[in-house]
Protein backbone atom coordinates (compact mmCIF):
# COMPACT_ATOMS: atom_id res chain seq x y z
CA UNK A 1 0.00 0.00 0.00
CA UNK A 2 1.30 3.46 -0.86
CA UNK A 3 2.22 5.90 1.90
CA UNK A 4 -0.30 8.45 0.59
CA UNK A 5 -3.09 5.94 1.01
CA UNK A 6 -1.98 5.09 4.55
CA UNK A 7 -1.83 8.77 5.48
CA UNK A 8 -5.32 9.34 4.05
CA UNK A 9 -6.62 6.28 5.90
CA UNK A 10 -5.12 7.45 9.18
CA UNK A 11 -6.47 10.96 8.77
CA UNK A 12 -9.92 9.71 7.89
CA UNK A 13 -10.33 7.01 10.53
CA UNK A 14 -8.23 8.41 13.39
CA UNK A 15 -7.65 12.15 13.12
CA UNK A 16 -11.15 12.99 11.83
CA UNK A 17 -13.13 11.28 14.60
CA UNK A 18 -10.72 12.53 17.28
CA UNK A 19 -10.99 16.10 15.98
CA UNK A 20 -14.79 15.83 15.84
CA UNK A 21 -14.89 14.40 19.38
CA UNK A 22 -12.82 17.33 20.63
CA UNK A 23 -15.07 19.80 18.82
CA UNK A 24 -18.19 18.16 20.25
CA UNK A 25 -16.82 18.74 23.75
CA UNK A 26 -17.05 22.50 23.19
CA UNK A 27 -20.03 24.27 24.73
CA UNK A 28 -23.00 24.23 22.34
CA UNK A 29 -23.23 28.00 22.11
CA UNK A 30 -24.26 29.96 19.06
CA UNK A 31 -20.87 31.64 18.79
CA UNK A 32 -19.10 28.25 18.75
CA UNK A 33 -21.38 27.02 15.97
CA UNK A 34 -20.81 30.28 14.08
CA UNK A 35 -17.05 29.89 14.52
CA UNK A 36 -17.27 26.37 13.08
CA UNK A 37 -19.27 27.74 10.14
CA UNK A 38 -16.54 30.32 9.49
CA UNK A 39 -14.00 27.49 9.65
CA UNK A 40 -15.97 25.51 7.06
CA UNK A 41 -16.10 28.49 4.70
CA UNK A 42 -12.42 29.26 5.28
CA UNK A 43 -11.32 25.69 4.65
CA UNK A 44 -13.45 25.55 1.49
CA UNK A 45 -11.92 28.78 0.17
CA UNK A 46 -8.46 27.47 1.06
CA UNK A 47 -9.14 24.26 -0.87
CA UNK A 48 -10.31 26.27 -3.87
CA UNK A 49 -7.24 28.51 -3.72
CA UNK A 50 -4.90 25.52 -3.33
CA UNK A 51 -6.51 23.89 -6.36
CA UNK A 52 -5.79 26.97 -8.47
CA UNK A 53 -2.10 26.98 -7.50
CA UNK A 54 -0.30 24.89 -10.08
CA UNK A 55 2.84 24.35 -7.99
CA UNK A 56 0.90 22.98 -5.01
CA UNK A 57 0.32 19.29 -4.45
CA UNK A 58 -3.26 18.17 -5.11
CA UNK A 59 -3.19 16.56 -1.68
CA UNK A 60 -3.14 19.98 -0.02
CA UNK A 61 -6.54 20.87 -1.44
CA UNK A 62 -7.87 17.43 -0.46
CA UNK A 63 -6.74 18.00 3.12
CA UNK A 64 -8.47 21.39 3.16
CA UNK A 65 -11.70 19.86 1.83
CA UNK A 66 -11.43 17.04 4.36
CA UNK A 67 -11.03 19.61 7.14
CA UNK A 68 -14.08 21.50 5.85
CA UNK A 69 -16.05 18.25 5.96
CA UNK A 70 -15.02 17.41 9.52
CA UNK A 71 -15.81 20.95 10.67
CA UNK A 72 -19.21 20.88 8.92
CA UNK A 73 -20.17 17.52 10.41
CA UNK A 74 -19.03 18.67 13.85
CA UNK A 75 -21.01 21.89 13.48
CA UNK A 76 -24.20 19.99 12.67
CA UNK A 77 -23.56 17.54 15.50
CA UNK A 78 -23.01 20.36 17.96
CA UNK A 79 -26.16 22.14 16.80
CA UNK A 80 -28.19 18.96 17.20
CA UNK A 81 -26.74 18.31 20.63
CA UNK A 82 -27.78 21.83 21.62
CA UNK A 83 -31.39 21.15 20.61
CA UNK A 84 -31.77 17.60 21.95
CA UNK A 85 -32.40 17.15 25.66
CA UNK A 86 -32.56 13.34 25.81
CA UNK A 87 -29.11 11.99 26.86
CA UNK A 88 -29.61 8.78 24.89
CA UNK A 89 -30.35 10.68 21.69
CA UNK A 90 -27.39 12.97 22.34
CA UNK A 91 -25.12 9.90 22.49
CA UNK A 92 -26.54 8.76 19.15
CA UNK A 93 -25.85 12.18 17.65
CA UNK A 94 -22.27 11.94 18.90
CA UNK A 95 -21.85 8.46 17.44
CA UNK A 96 -23.32 9.41 14.06
CA UNK A 97 -21.16 12.54 13.96
CA UNK A 98 -18.00 10.54 14.62
CA UNK A 99 -18.94 7.96 12.00
CA UNK A 100 -19.82 10.64 9.45
CA UNK A 101 -16.29 12.00 9.56
CA UNK A 102 -15.10 8.81 7.86
CA UNK A 103 -17.33 9.21 4.78
CA UNK A 104 -14.65 10.96 2.65
CA UNK A 105 -12.62 7.73 2.70
CA UNK A 106 -15.35 5.92 0.81
CA UNK A 107 -15.50 8.71 -1.77
CA UNK A 108 -11.73 8.51 -2.24
CA UNK A 109 -11.84 4.72 -2.51
CA UNK A 110 -14.65 4.87 -5.06
CA UNK A 111 -12.81 7.48 -7.14
CA UNK A 112 -9.67 5.35 -7.07
CA UNK A 113 -11.59 2.26 -8.21
CA UNK A 114 -13.28 4.15 -11.03
CA UNK A 115 -10.06 5.78 -12.23
CA UNK A 116 -8.32 2.42 -12.33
Amino acid sequence: MESNVLIAFGMTFVVGPVLAALLLRMPPRVWVIALLAVGVVGATFAANWLTSQSQMSPYASLVAMWLAWVLAVSMVGLALRKRIENPRLRRWVTLVTLLATTLPWFGLATAQIISG
